[in-house]
């Protein structure tokens, strides 16, 4: 007896490219199946509504997406977000490596390579100086030993207010011993540190300006590592509903800002800090949007406020002079930290160095 045994033919795999206008819908079903879920953040808007606010919108830059398609199906992608920043003292434009995925069906086949060499030209054409990432423990090893990213000498502090302590403290062991010391502690902290009296109130912001411009440019110089926070980058990230809805607060003093704080709450309770920038001539700017921040936390039920920062930030001392509490800041079971890979050249030194003064928030993530 004869047996005849038939082939199924490979699926045909086509030529990567980027973007075409018409391809989101694709995009969004493709990562919302494949990736567990998209997007992390959590959203009011429509999906393709918040891919287009996060890849079209960007006043950095527009999308930076490669893709590979196989029998009219995506099979693999990924995209970067553009992001200007300053390094050193000079504006630079990097970009956050997002949204990588690779159909089942099609994985063990190198297609996340092609796609991620596609996506790099795309950034040489752009004059991308350097990519950055935080990853979590997979990702970390194989960007590292693949992809040559360098760590950050930075670590990143959680910073926490706790507002409900019944609900908090009941839920870890000795909880009535801790409710106590840690309300002791925050006793101790503020009869310590009082904040002074300015004469000024935290307000809502709808929209920044371009005079509001001015105080990134009077804190930019403190920083060794920062993104541009200008008023078009903080109108596209936290003033537009596409993108989430955060909560904007600020100070201005006749008409000139002062200092703003941007809020999230999300579902588990807490009151995020995402971003902060207070003028540094003014010391008490920042306790004022602290404070303000736990009265917003109050007022809506929240258990807890957290913000993070780099350690050793210079906003560390205003928060712990309130009773914040701080901690390493986990991605995942290990620490958050940032890497970073250089591009086309020029002066990186601060990346390198040691101890950079950095002001990274999780605003500067896709996470929120």
């Amino acid at each position: 007896m004869t047996v005849t045994v038939q082939m199924c033919p490979e699926p045909s795999t086509g030529e990567v490219r980027g973007y075409r206008p018409g391809d989101e819908q694709r995009i969004v079903e493709f990562l919302d199946e494949h990736m567990g879920g998209w997007p992390a953040a959590a959203i009011s808007v429509a999906k393709v509504d918040h891919w287009r606010w996060k890849f079209i919108s960007n006043p950095s830059g527009s999308e930076m997406v490669s893709m590979i398609e196989s029998d009219g199906e995506i099979a693999s992608y990924c995209a970067s977000m553009p992001v200007r920043m300053r390094v050193g003292g000079r504006e630079v434009l990097a970009t956050q490596g997002v949204d990588l995925c690779t159909h089942p069906r099609h994985r063990g086949q190198g297609l996340m390579r092609t796609v991620m060499e596609h996506r790099d030209r795309i950034k040489a054409e752009r004059g991308v100086a350097f990519d950055f990432g935080f990853p979590n423990r997979s990702s970390y090893h194989v960007s590292m030993k693949r992809e040559g990213f360098r760590e950050v000498d930075m670590s990143m502090m959680q910073h926490r207010f706790i507002v409900d302590r019944e609900q908090f403290f009941s839920k870890v062991s000795l909880g009535p011993l801790k409710r106590f010391g840690y309300a002791s502690y925050v006793a101790v902290q503020r009869g310590l540190h009082r904040p002074d009296g300015s004469g000024l109130s935290v307000q809502g912001v709808e929209r920044f300006s371009e005079r509001d411009d001015e105080l990134f440019d009077r804190v930019r110089t403190d920083f060794d590592v920062i993104a541009v926070r200008d008023h078009r980058f903080l109108n596209w990230r936290y003033r537009d509903s596409r993108g989430g809805h955060f909560i904007g607060r600020e100070v201005r003093e006749n008409g000139r800002l002062l200092g703003y704080a941007m809020l999230k709450a999300e579902s588990d309770g807490q009151l995020i800090i995402v971003d902060l920038l207070a003028d540094r001539d003014r010391r008490e700017i920042l306790p004022l949007l602290l404070a303000d921040s736990l009265e917003q936390a109050r007022s809506m039920g929240a258990e807890s406020v957290i913000c993070c920062l780099p350690r050793e930030h210079p906003y560390e001392h205003s928060f712990r002079d309130l009773g914040f509490i701080a901690e390493a800041r986990m991605t995942g079971d290990v620490p958050m930290r940032m890497i970073w890979c250089p591009r086309c050249g020029g002066d990186l030194d601060a990346l390198s160095g040691p101890s950079p003064r950095c002001h990274i928030t999780l605003g500067d993530t896709d996470w929120v």
